[in-house]
């Protein structure tokens, strides 16, 4: 595998693994190559949907295992540790 090739796959793979660091640092990497933003996007299309079939999967299996339970689409972890930090505390003034 070349030089160019293998820091595509390392791009896709930083993607599909949540990697802030190595994304980081392929996709400089990848830049410092020449590679062309056009190669650079289709690798990260793939680390895409990889990391999209992987959660597809994990649903079902949590469905499968737990019948009945309903997982909200469009909540995570980061939401609600926002949501708490932006609780309004009403001020009273005496």
């Amino acid at each position: 595998m070349d030089v160019k090739l293998r820091e595509l796959v390392s791009l896709g793979a930083s993607v599909s693994a949540h990697c802030f660091p190595c994304f980081d640092y392929h996709l400089e990497h990848a830049r410092k190559l020449g590679i062309c933003e056009e190669e650079i996007q289709e690798a990260i299309r793939a680390g895409f949907m990889v990391m999209n079939g992987a959660g597809q999967k994990m649903s079902e299996k949590i469905r499968a295992a737990l019948p009945g339970i309903s997982l909200q689409g469009d909540e995570n972890c980061l939401d609600s540790q926002n949501k708490k930090k932006t609780r309004f505390v009403p001020m009273v003034r005496i």
